[in-house]
């Protein structure tokens, strides 16, 4: 994949434009169609995502079989970077909305990144760490906001954290 590809994905511009470039060449370039499940909720990680152009509704499946509407990922999103930190199932599914192209690095590729000790694998845990704290201050906003509907209590809802 072309480095010039990853111009668009605002975390990696924190990345040198070597580690820029030695990152788009162990990534691959994936393409799908409109209403295509590009990642499926309850799946093992497969690796790691960088939205390159298009769109992507994630959603999470509910246990009475209903859906509900998470976000919508714009050009430059990173995703799926916690199951494939934590080893852990994917939490929701990411629908493409419209023509949509990824870059994605291999869950062996992310794991070498991860607990690599070189600058380049430093530069990249900083980026994948940026991301993460990220999308939990979005969530803790959300939830944050959900708590303020009548007759909704958050904590009532049963979820620990440890």
């Amino acid at each position: 994949m072309k480095a010039t590809a990853l111009n668009v994905v605002h975390s990696l511009r924190e990345l040198s434009p070597r580690y820029v470039g030695a990152l788009a060449g162990i990534m691959r370039r994936c393409t799908w169609s409109d209403g295509e499940v590009i990642l499926k909720q309850g799946a093992p990680s497969d690796g790691l995502y960088f939205l390159l152009s298009g769109h992507i509704r994630v959603e999470r499946m509910l246990p009475d079989g209903g859906t509900v509407g998470l976000a919508t990922l714009g050009p430059g999103a990173m995703f799926g970077a916690l199951s494939a930190l934590d080893g852990g199932q994917r939490a929701a599914h990411c629908i493409s909305w419209g023509s949509t192209i990824c870059g994605w690095l291999s869950q062996s590729d992310f794991l070498d990144l991860i607990n690599g000790s070189s600058p380049m694998a430093m530069q990249f845990q900083l980026v994948t760490l940026k991301s993460i704290f990220s999308d939990l201050r979005l969530t803790n906003r959300r939830l944050a906001e959900l708590a303020t509907l009548p007759a909704l209590d958050m904590a009532e809802l049963g979820d620990s954290i440890a």
